[in-house]
């Protein structure tokens, strides 16, 4: 199941991660690797008083199902950090984990009605 970037972004507004403003946000602020090459990850970019300033993640290739999930997860956490720009930093791993998790199995949920 490999897809393109337009496909992607269908998926992400139908798990309802992001809207207009965040994908623009995101411009130039995600980076794509080969799943073998690399790792991937959500990051909070901080001022020096902890503030949330900017994002970057770091995703796999839409080579396949799983690099697909693994994309929904990042962005997932990306758009709850987008939505707290200019806030203070709270690490709180439980909550955005739960989350993230949940768009992915979500997102199997509408693949497989869909088939």
């Amino acid at each position: 199941m490999i897809i393109d970037e337009q496909e992607f972004l269908s998926i992400l507004v139908n798990l309802e991660i992001g809207n207009q403003e965040f994908f623009q946000f995101l411009e130039g602020k995600v980076k794509r690797y080969p799943v073998k090459d690399f790792g991937w990850g959500c990051f909070p970019i901080l001022d020096e008083n902890n503030h949330i300033v900017d994002i970057c993640i770091i995703v796999p290739d839409f080579l396949d199902e799983l690099c697909i999930r693994i994309n929904i997860h990042e962005y997932a956490h990306a758009f709850e950090l987008f939505n707290e720009l200019g806030q203070v930093y709270v690490e709180n791993r439980v909550v955005r984990e739960n989350n993230a998790k949940e768009k992915e199995l979500e997102f199997l949920r509408l693949r497989s009605k869909k088939f």
